[in-house]
């Protein structure tokens, strides 16, 4: 018996691919080298860039080096960037009309980029909200409605308006446009506190919060890339970029509190068609008041009559009764 388990164990040595095979029975045959290496592309940023008209100033090494950073972030975002190419084609015109209606800098469209992604319902781990990020406190200062009911800084019209006389009061007060989207990021106490102690009022020599000297470095790679996506791999079909929204604009006054559903029947579509088009609407129903409402397109005449019709067949709560008599 113990001779045969030695004759079994032999010949499983001197098999090719055995227990004994050696360096030289490989198992199988090795991959084949490959015949060409792709090579990493590489972008770089341009050697000269203007903020808002203001040159910045590239030759300082830190200032190159800081840009550099957050453009290699973003060109290599794929999946990010991509998405704001499609979205700007949505929101950009919208943004850019309120633009030169106040002769403000187009360059000031990338700051929504830096701030949401251009992304409607952003919200922020400190409770910053909407497209613009405004928090609670700068959105009642800028008379944005945000209560139980309504939050303005969801409506991408109302939230542009506030943001763009925002960034005009800080332009005014800081006189460059650096200084003022660095206020506009960190608030312009900080940025007032921080010139002073230091005795520099140049952006680009002023110590902040790194979250904000990162912010304008953000905002220059957002313009660099979006203004020429295919010199840096972006080479999106037009058909894929998403169109901007088509709707028709009412206003309304209720009389007593209107379902969200009830707005939808008037305007013949559904719950959500409502509330995706006016995301600033909190909850289920809209309290008494005045609103403009943003409807599918070609229904504005529909929705009008069909609100009369219903404020006439639905009296007005009065609330309790009188109590029984005593």
């Amino acid at each position: 018996m113990v001779l045969i388990i030695i004759f079994v164990l032999a010949g499983l040595w001197l098999l090719p691919g055995g227990v004994g095979a050696g360096p030289g029975l490989p198992l199988g045959s090795p991959p084949a080298a490959p015949s060409q290496v792709v090579p990493f592309p590489y972008f770089a940023a341009p050697a000269q860039v203007y903020l808002c008209g203001e040159p910045v100033p590239l030759n300082e090494p830190e200032v190159r080096e800081a840009l550099d950073r957050e453009f290699t972030i973003e060109v290599w975002s794929r999946a990010q960037t991509t998405m704001w190419l499609k979205r700007a084609q949505r929101y950009f015109p919208e943004i850019e009309g309120k633009l030169r209606a106040r002769r403000l800098p187009l360059d000031l469209k990338y700051v929504v980029l830096a701030e949401s992604d251009l992304r409607p319902l952003a919200r922020s781990g400190v409770g910053a909200l909407g497209p613009w990020q405004f928090m609670g406190p700068t959105a009642q200062r800028f008379q944005l409605r945000s209560d139980k009911a309504v939050d303005e800084r969801l409506s991408f019209g109302a939230a542009t308006d506030a943001a763009l006389l925002y960034l005009e009061q800080l332009h005014r007060l800081f006189h460059n446009w650096p200084l003022a989207l660095a206020a506009y990021n960190a608030g312009e106490g900080r940025v007032q506190k921080a010139i002073a102690v230091q005795g520099v009022n140049n952006f680009y020599h002023l110590s902040l919060p790194e979250e904000t000297e990162r912010y304008i470095f953000r905002i220059l790679a957002a313009k660099i890339i979006v203004e020429d996506p295919e010199r840096y791999g972006f080479a999106i079909p037009g058909d894929q970029l998403y169109p901007p929204l088509t709707y028709d604009e009412v206003q309304v006054t209720l009389a007593q509190e209107a379902p969200v559903r009830r707005l939808a029947e008037a305007s013949g579509t559904y719950y959500k068609a409502i509330k995706t088009l006016n995301p600033w609407i909190k909850g289920d129903s809209l309290a008494p008041g005045t609103f403009r409402l943003k409807i599918p397109q070609g229904s504005a005449a529909r929705f009008q009559a069909a609100m009369r019709s219903w404020e006439q067949a639905v009296p007005p709560s009065t609330g309790p009764g009188p109590g029984p008599k005593k």
